[in-house]
């Protein structure tokens, strides 16, 4: 492209550099343009260039200008190297750091979201038809502490999600999740069809709201179902 100042190979160096600098993978910077992650790696590797509205939005992703992106020629924005010209990602480990933490994040929220939907349902059976407090005289409470420890610990996990920029939809989910693990079986009496209608639903949720809450610690943006499933593990195991 013409309007480049900088030789395509010097570009690709940059880009490469801007984003592991920023933590993202190929994946997760390609969701956040809206291009395809070929389109990322092709850049990167100087096979072909950004145009000016892709620039724009890199500069925007890398809170910096498109001229502090293009750079000098030869050089790196300022925000990806150090004072040695080592890349920062090579040099901040927290980065890596932050990504590994994110993504346990959101397998405790899937787990906590399980034992949730489990032990309120085990709660109610034992409630209603299965408790015997002479044989048993504990298992009721066992169920209940764990339903409430998980019930705590989600809404720990959401504390961070709301301070990322989460919107309320997630715990939304979690609250529609604790009603179908609770609530609506004492409603219409804990039947086989009834428990069994209260966990599908519940697990509708637990998918919806951990793929919601993974979206936006790993991607930094609003959950989008169709480009999720398309290619559910690809873009995190993507460098």
């Amino acid at each position: 492209m013409a309007s480049l100042r900088k030789p395509a190979h010097n570009l690709a160096q940059a880009l490469r550099a801007a984003r592991q600098s920023h933590g993202l993978t190929q994946g997760q910077l390609a969701v956040r343009l809206g291009v395809t992650r070929q389109a990322i790696s092709k850049w990167e590797h100087g096979q072909s260039q950004p145009d000016l509205g892709n620039l724009r939005q890199l500069a925007e992703v890398y809170g910096c200008t498109v001229d502090e992106l293009l750079g000098p020629s030869g050089h790196v924005p300022a925000s990806a190297v150090l004072n040695d010209g080592v890349p920062a990602a090579q040099a901040t480990p927290s980065e890596g750091a932050r990504i590994m933490r994110d993504r346990s994040l959101v397998w405790k929220h899937a787990l906590a979201s399980g034992c949730l939907l489990g032990a309120g349902l085990a709660a109610v059976d034992a409630l209603g038809r299965a408790y015997d407090p002479e044989t048993s005289p504990w298992l009721l409470f066992v169920y209940c502490a764990v339903a409430l420890f998980c019930t705590a610990k989600l809404f720990g996990y959401y504390a961070e999600y709301g301070q990322r920029g989460g919107t309320r939809l997630a715990p939304a989910l979690t609250c529609a999740l604790i009603a179908f693990a609770s609530v609506v079986p004492l409603v219409f009496g804990a039947s086989s069809t009834v428990m069994a209608l209260c966990a599908l639903a519940g697990f509708a949720c637990i998918l919806c709201s951990n793929r919601i809450f993974a979206w936006r610690l790993l991607y930094q943006r609003t959950w989008d179902p169709r480009e999720d499933f398309r290619d559910p593990w690809g873009r995190k195991n993507h460098a």
